[in-house]
């Protein structure tokens, strides 16, 4: 029995050190992050720009926005993970796994989307995108939050889901896209810059 008690105590003291080390050591791969806000939410912009204030009508073109975006960011997202050092901390690898894991699914939503769109003849579909990935971003930021013990990330990931509804109210027209490139560049890009700014200052 005293054995069982002393295991139990160094599990806790184990889980209490990865605990703490979290909260001490910045998250890695937030410039990902910014990218991210950044890439998706200008072409978000563009995209409101072109149909709400140019009127333009031509889907060709919202699909070459969209994709020289991906193209983007996937090239900047390969480089980036190349140069990102291997050695980690615990809960800053199940950070990383988290958001690799909503990456993937954000992907497959889009996809999914996209099929369901050309399948059905109705564009329409795609006004659900943005909710979507605003409330899964909101999941990511919840996780980062309880990992690395992080306050600040809880609001930004209520802030999120809060947006996702937003998003979802104004389905239905160029709005939208205004919305949801606003929603990423302050839900996604600013907290990935203040991120980066807590990982300079660690390793300062």
């Amino acid at each position: 029995m005293t054995d069982q008690n002393q295991s139990l105590r160094d599990d806790i003291a184990f889980l209490r050190g990865l605990a703490e080390a979290g909260q001490a050591r910045p998250m890695a791969g937030a410039s990902i992050l910014v990218a991210a806000g950044v890439v998706f939410g200008s072409a978000s912009l563009i995209v409101w720009f072109l149909n709400a204030v140019q009127g333009v009508t031509a889907n060709w073109l919202y699909s070459t926005v969209w994709g020289v975006a991906f193209v983007t960011y996937m090239a900047f997202l390969f480089l980036r993970i190349r140069a990102m050092p291997r050695e980690r901390g615990t809960l800053q690898a199940a950070t990383g796994v988290a958001w690799s894991g909503l990456g993937w699914a954000i992907f497959f939503v889009g996809a999914s989307l996209g099929v369901m769109s050309w399948r059905l003849h109705f564009p329409n579909v795609m006004f659900a995108f943005p909710s979507v990935i605003i409330a899964l971003y909101g999941a990511g930021w919840f996780i980062a939050a309880v990992l690395l013990r992080k306050r600040w990330l809880h609001l930004v990931a209520a802030g999120s889901f809060a947006a996702s509804l937003v998003n979802a109210w104004c389905a239905g027209d160029a709005t939208i896209w205004l919305v949801y490139g606003a929603s990423l560049f302050l839900l996604m890009a600013a907290p990935g810059l203040i991120l980066m700014r807590e990982a300079r200052a660690g390793t300062a």
